[in-house]
């Protein structure tokens, strides 16, 4: 009998049977996200939705006490590769996945608490799906804005996702 955590995380990680709530408190526990700041509020049972917060803190904030882009930029990294793999995995495809490039637009400067609302819509599968099955591999970009305490948007980003069919 094998006890070994990490391994046991990353057979759950790549399982079509993880649950969204298993999910949550796996990336929660994640250090780098711990370091951040970066929390995971929601996930939608069917994971075509994720909320995620980056709270302001001493530990993420520059001298203008704002938080860094650095962080604002690894609040928004991961996540539509995760959710894509995830979607697909459930419909019976393994894909490689990562974030292939990010484009950031700091619109305002952001001293509070940021949430990003991450959404993929069917059409976007649709796609995702069918380059898999012509190509071996999709590559598309998608966008999330991030949303101050005061309700304003303070970031756009989009995320480049890459997947590559697993044989």
């Amino acid at each position: 009998m094998n006890l070994n955590p990490v391994q046991y995380f990353l057979k759950r990680y790549h399982s079509a049977e993880l649950k969204p709530k298993e999910l949550k408190r796996m990336l929660n526990l994640w250090f780098p996200f711990l370091v951040n700041r970066i929390s995971i509020i929601s996930i939608s049972d069917d994971f075509y939705q994720m909320d995620v917060l980056l709270k302001h803190s001493f530990w993420n904030r520059n001298p203008n006490k704002s938080i860094w882009g650095g962080s604002i930029t690894s609040a928004m990294d991961p996540f539509f590769p995760i959710l894509f793999k995830q979607i697909l995995l459930k419909k019976g495809m393994k894909t490689d996945f990562y974030s292939q490039a990010i484009n950031v637009q700091f619109i305002k400067m952001v001293k509070s608490d940021v949430t990003f609302q991450f959404r993929i819509n069917e059409d976007e599968i649709a796609q995702a799906e069918k380059e898999l099955i012509e190509k071996g591999k999709y590559s598309g970009w998608h966008a999330v804005e991030g949303i101050s305490a005061r309700e304003d948007i303070c970031v756009k980003g989009k995320v480049q996702v890459f997947l590559r069919k697993r044989a």
